[in-house]
């Protein structure tokens, strides 16, 4: 039976070390802010690139975030499972950089994409080398998506074993709410990969996904 998710196991809801993975890639990559604000093509994010059900004046703690962030991280996977023939074959950073991938540009737009044809003829090392295609946002190119996908593409070849070095990590910081938020955000200061710091962010989707499941049974 095929699998439902790679980054949380099916008995208890536990993290995996894919899933682990994925937290500290994706959540680095999108950093972390508590409140809304319009992002660089004027749509309204908050948390962790969170932007739906997202509106002007909206405040978080970071918990909610957390919350926030596991369930999209999750959903975001469930649909870029259903457009890959054989998503267990692939090997692990090469799956999850398509998991960043796939939250960033959305389901729809990773199961039209070339990138998904690739994978599923086949051919993981050039459904890798799509990834720099991606870099624009609101059809300009955007030197924060540039480097995104560098690090992604690095990550998506090193579960190939490629020759390509891992970006150094750099881990994001909260940004306190500003008096008045911002009305876009360039993304070329994202931070780089988080490799540490994620500690409460994996308990309390472990905490999350507990829940789930008791309300499920």
């Amino acid at each position: 039976m095929a699998k439902r998710s790679r980054l949380v196991a099916g008995i208890g809801g536990a993290i995996t070390g894919a899933g682990l993975l994925a937290i500290q890639f994706t959540g680095g990559w999108e950093g972390l802010r508590l409140y809304a604000y319009q992002d660089v093509v004027g749509v309204w994010t908050a948390c962790y690139g969170e932007t739906k059900s997202i509106k002007p004046g909206m405040r978080f703690t970071k918990e909610q975030c957390d919350s926030l962030f596991i369930g999209s991280l999750t959903e975001h996977e469930a649909g870029m499972r259903k457009c890959l023939k054989a998503p267990d074959a692939i090997p692990e950073k090469t799956y999850v950089s398509f998991v960043s991938f796939t939250y960033n540009v959305g389901i729809g737009a990773f199961c039209r994409s070339t990138l998904a044809r690739l994978a599923n003829a086949g051919d993981l090392d050039a459904a890798c080398r799509q990834l720099p295609r991606w870099n624009k946002a609101g059809g300009k190119v955007i030197k924060g998506l540039v480097n995104r996908r560098k690090a992604e593409l690095a990550l998506c070849l090193a579960g190939l074993q490629s020759p390509a070095p891992l970006p150094d990590p750099k881990p994001p910081v909260a940004e306190p709410a500003p008096a008045e938020p911002p009305l876009a955000r360039d993304d070329s200061t994202v931070a780089w990969p988080l490799l540490i710091g994620f500690g409460v962010l994996v308990a309390a989707a472990v905490a999350l996904l507990a829940i789930r499941k008791r309300r499920k049974q």
